[in-house]
């Protein structure tokens, strides 16, 4: 097997089990990272390795980060840096909020902050 057919393994497996654990078939994927549907099913059938531009699509409606799908080693970060890149994970819908919304969030967690920094 060459080098671009076992990345393109390791892609389709990673994907379909992602996509599993949040029960999402393949037309909800293709439609929320914004891709066709032929063009997922061609990658989780291991046909096609994605461009970088489709994986961070991918990884971004997953809410993953791309060496999740690649099998690759993580980018090394702070603890800090990880509790902040799980609280965008988890609240990512505060962008569906309007202007007056987000800013009122802003403000609270602005507020909470300053609590905990003391």
């Amino acid at each position: 097997m060459t080098s671009k057919q076992e990345q393109a393994k390791t892609i389709s497996s990673n994907i379909k089990e992602l996509r599993g654990k949040i029960d999402w078939n393949q037309s909800k994927l293709a439609q929320e990272a914004g891709i066709t549907g032929a063009a997922l099913s061609k990658i989780e059938q291991g046909e096609r390795v994605p461009t970088i531009v489709v994986l961070k699509k991918i990884a971004s409606a997953l809410n993953v980060e791309v060496h999740e799908l690649t099998g690759e080693q993580p980018v090394e970060r702070s603890e800090q840096e990880e509790r902040n890149l799980e609280f965008y994970r988890k609240f990512k819908s505060i962008n569906d909020l309007d202007d007056k919304d987000q800013q009122l969030l802003l403000e609270m967690a602005e507020r909470l902050k300053g609590l905990t920094d003391k």
